[in-house]
Formats: C-alpha cells, sequence, structure tokens
C-alpha cells in the first residue's frame, strides 16, 4: 500500500505551527487570569513558555508522522483501497464501478509544497457526511488519479496498463466562466439585498420610535423636524455600515472562493473548477446528478438575475471530515433569461418547464401566521399591561405601549403579507415525461428540477377545512446529501399530490 506524500507532513506542520501558538496564547491568559499573585517578568517565565510551546507542538509532530506511517492507498484490479487515522484507523474500500464523485482539493499550504487532497465518494446516504477514499499526492499524480478513476468507474476493472492516459482541461473548454464584471454585479446585488433589509428594519424602528413621541411627547427625541433628520441619519448610517461589510464579504468570496471558476465536460463526466487560497476540481457523472435547484432573491428577482445550484452526493467540498454537506453551486451568478441556454449546454435533461398548476387560494398563506401573531401581540399586550394596571402607570405610557405593539405586529404582518404574495406567484408544478419542476418561495424564489425516479416519498398535507375545498400542500421528499430533501409546494389541488403519488410506482 502506497503512502501519502510527504508534503503531507511539511504543509500540516507548518499550519500546526500557528495551531500551537493559538492555544499557548488562550492557556497563558488562562493562567495569569487564575493566577492571585502579580505578574512577574518576561524573562523569568519565558523558558516556561518555550517549554509549553514545545510539548504542544511535539504532540502535533507526533500525530502527523503517527498519520503519515499508518496511512495510505493501493489501486487494484476492482476497487480503491484507503488506509488512515491514528488513535481511531479508517479502512475503506470503494469498487470502481461504485465511485460517485471524485474531488481534489488544494489549500494555499498544499501549492506550496505541490500537494493535493483527493476524496472519492460512493454516493452512499450512510456517509453522506463525508468521503470514502481520501488520498493526499503530488498535484500531478493526483490529477492523473482522477482520469483514471473516471475511466475505471465505467469500465470497473484496472488493466495491467495502469492508468489511462491524463486529459489536460483548457479554459478555452469551459462551458461557463463567472468573469470579473458578472463578479462586479454579484457583488453590487448583494450588496442591495442587504441595503434593503436594513432600511426595512429602519422604517420599524422609526415608526415605534415616532408612536412613543407622539403619546408621550418626549422632549429627549427633539422637534419632530429633528426626529426624522436624526431617524434618517441612523438608518442611513446603517446600510452604509452593513452595506460596507457586505461589499468587503461578497468581494473577498466572489473573487477569490470562485476564482478561475469554469465549467467543462468530456464525455458522461462534468468538472466544475474555482478558488484562489483553496482550489477545488469535483468531477461527478452527469447520471449521479439527483436535482438542479435555480434560486433569485428578491433583489435578483428585480433586476433578473439567479444562481444555480446541483444536489449530487460527494460533490462538497469534505477532506474525511464532517461537514454540511451543502448542495454545489453549478453557476454562482448569471441572467435568469440565460439559464435555458446554460442549461442545454450542461445539462439538457434538467431545463425547468413552464409551471402546469398554480396556487389555488391566497388566505392559507397567512391564515395560520395571522393566527399565531394574534396570540402572540395579545399575550406580550397582556404581560406589559397587567403590572402597569396594578402600578398605576399614566394612561399615555399605557397608550404609548399599546400602540407600539400594535404597530410593530402590523409592520411583522405587512412584510408577511408581502411574502405570502410573492409566495401565492410562485407556488406550482409541472410534470413532463418523468422530470419534475417544482416552483416555491416567497421573497427567494426557488425552482427546483429533478427526474421521478429520484422521488423517494410523496405526501399531501392539508386541514379540515381545505380538504373540504380540495386543495393541499404537496411534500415531494427526494434523495439527496442528507438522506431526504423536503421540497414542498403549498396551495395546490389536492389531486395533483394522486398524480405524483403515481410517480412513485413507476
Amino acid at each position: 500500500m502506497k503512502r501519502f506524500d510527504k508534503g503531507y507532513i511539511y504543509s500540516a506542520l507548518l499550519s500546526d505551527l500557528l495551531g500551537s501558538l493559538v492555544i499557548l496564547f488562550f492557556l497563558m491568559e488562562e493562567i495569569m487570569l487564575e493566577s492571585e499573585t502579580p505578574p512577574v517578568g518576561l524573562l523569568s517565565i519565558l523558558p516556561g513558555i518555550l517549554g509549553a510551546f514545545a510539548v504542544i507542538y511535539l504532540c502535533f509532530i507526533t500525530y502527523r508522522i503517527l498519520y503519515y506511517m499508518t496511512s495510505g492507498y493501493q489501486l487494484t484490479e476492482k476497487e480503491i483501497k484507503c488506509n488512515r487515522g491514528v488513535l481511531y484507523r479508517r479502512r475503506s474500500v470503494l469498487e470502481y464501478k461504485n465511485v460517485h464523485a471524485i474531488n481534489k482539493k488544494q489549500t494555499l499550504l498544499h501549492r506550496i509544497f505541490g500537494i493535493a487532497v483527493l476524496t472519492v465518494d460512493s454516493g452512499s446516504t450512510n456517509t453522506f457526511h463525508q468521503a470514502e477514499i481520501t488520498i493526499i499526492e503530488k498535484s500531478r499524480t493526483v490529477d492523473a488519479l482522477v482520469n483514471e478513476l473516471n475511466a475505471l468507474k465505467e469500465s470497473g476493472v484496472r488493466t495491467a496498463e495502469g492508468a489511462t492516459e491524463e486529459v489536460l482541461l483548457s479554459e478555452d473548454d469551459s462551458l461557463y466562466r463567472f468573469t470579473s464584471k458578472s463578479k462586479m454585479l454579484y457583488t453590487l446585488i448583494n450588496i442591495a439585498s442587504t441595503a434593503f433589509f436594513t432600511a426595512l428594519l429602519g422604517v420599524m424602528t422609526i415608526i415605534v420610535l415616532g408612536i412613543c413621541k407622539l403619546i408621550l411627547q418626549l422632549d429627549s427625541l427633539g422637534t419632530w423636524g429633528q426626529y426624522f433628520l436624526f431617524a434618517f441619519m441612523i438608518t442611513l448610517g446603517s446600510m452604509l455600515l452593513f452595506s460596507f461589510f457586505s461589499f468587503v464579504g461578497c468581494m473577498i468570496h466572489s473573487f477569490v472562493g470562485y476564482h478561475k471558476f469554469n465549467i467543462t465536460k468530456r464525455g458522461n463526466d462534468i468538472q466544475i473548477s474555482y478558488g484562489l487560497l483553496e482550489r477545488h476540481t469535483n468531477t461527478f457523472s452527469y447520471n449521479r446528478i439527483k436535482a438542479v435547484k435555480i434560486s433569485q432573491g428578491i433583489v435578483q428577482r428585480m433586476l433578473g438575475f439567479a444562481s444555480i445550484k446541483l444536489e449530487v452526493i460527494g460533490y462538497t467540498t469534505n477532506t474525511g471530515k464532517d461537514n454540511s454537506a451543502e448542495l454545489g453551486v453549478l453557476v454562482p451568478f448569471c441572467k435568469y433569461n440565460e439559464i435555458g441556454d446554460i442549461l442545454s449546454k450542461v445539462l439538457p435533461g434538467f431545463i425547468p418547464e413552464k409551471k402546469q398548476t398554480r396556487a389555488v387560494a391566497f388566505f392559507p398563506f397567512v391564515s395560520w401566521f395571522v393566527l399565531i401573531l394574534g396570540i402572540v401581540s395579545g399575550v406580550v399586550l397582556i404581560e406589559a399591561l397587567l403590572p402597569m394596571l396594578i402600578f398605576k402607570v399614566s394612561s399615555s405610557v399605557v397608550a404609548a405601549v399599546i400602540c407600539s405593539v400594535i404597530g410593530s405586529a402590523a409592520v411583522v404582518l405587512l412584510f408577511k403579507i408581502l411574502s405570502a404574495v410573492l409566495s401565492y406567484q410562485n407556488n406550482g408544478i409541472a410534470v413532463t415525461n418523468g422530470k419534475i419542476t417544482a416552483y416555491y418561495g416567497g421573497f427567494t424564489k426557488n425552482i427546483t428540477v429533478f427526474n421521478a425516479k429520484n422521488l423517494i416519498a410523496a405526501e399531501s398535507v392539508t386541514t379540515p377545512l381545505r380538504e373540504k375545498a380540495g386543495i393541499s400542500s404537496l411534500v415531494m421528499h427526494i434523495k439527496t446529501n442528507a438522506i431526504t430533501n423536503e421540497i414542498k409546494v403549498h396551495i395546490q389541488q389536492d389531486s395533483l399530490s394522486e398524480e405524483i403519488e403515481q410517480l412513485l410506482t413507476l
């Protein structure tokens, strides 16, 4: 069994050096805080600090060397084997025909030492949080392994000749590029989204404070002109502050996280590469895709943009450790009217169909929320007013509290009604040739496209009143990274559930 590349030790120890310093810092801080004796000079405790650092770093060195000595991989005729771990040893065996996704990852330290991490996943729902196989090798060796495994998962048998010829992918082959212009536009739209919700929160605050000033006649808030001037400046300042942090975060995420983002296709395999500090190269077969999800935030909808994500078990950024196994990005940002053209090049079987059904009633989208909001508002009012009545607080204060609670509830209700209107317009479904397209969401519009063969359960959720009217919410479960994934399409004709259930028997 071949051991991992020695570059793993060097890159890991360089990273552990910083980790040792951080641990030592917090350890010394804890000792200093708990010590009742006056602090002594730095020179007198320097030997102890160096000794503690040496012990901590020695533990890291020992672990890395043991991990290197006990870990390795082997490609046999029909399967790939991998051993790894120190205290908890793990031995994984994966047949080539069961290879689901192949992912290559390189951090900045990995690049310095010329290595990369290769993870190979079977797509099993029992191990959705981690890959079965992890290999740490030279970057070019990993590239050769990627191409060899792509060939072996089709044939299932490794011949005596060994690795297949390496196929180099150039940027000219890319089916989609996330250009600098698109990244800047993506950043600005995210800023606009942040500013929108910040402004909404600011308006709610102004309304509540305005009611308090009107009823209580608070001179501390100044004249009405001063009040609205200060309120406007505070809201504007908050928008600028949050927008600044949003701008910095989005710039880093788009230009660094999606550096040289491109999609290439070779036969039945799709390869997606991206990242500057941490480079990811994800390879998977077309027939392994479970679903395609198209998302539009409220600002993206107004400006006509969207993002496309894939649901592919094993298509994650894991390195053998636990992770959230989120959807993989196919296209981080594009024009909504270009989605059909992009998918026709990459995934022609997942082009969304137009809605065949729509939501049949509006009130159910707000009925439960109105009931719960009324109960919560009533409870808050009672809890606030009872002590005031007991202690005989002035009527103006009581009126201010009542108006503030009612005003806040009214703003929240208005926000919910707007979300319900969008949900009413969005929700719908289309079933065509064994392909299901589900439309759902409120402020964020979602379109999920998946094949009926990946549908594992369907249920109808209704109430006695809705049942009499022949309407219900449809919940569909598909195979995903999270074992099951719910897709909810609300307030549809109840007969639609029977049509979806019939697909489970096909």
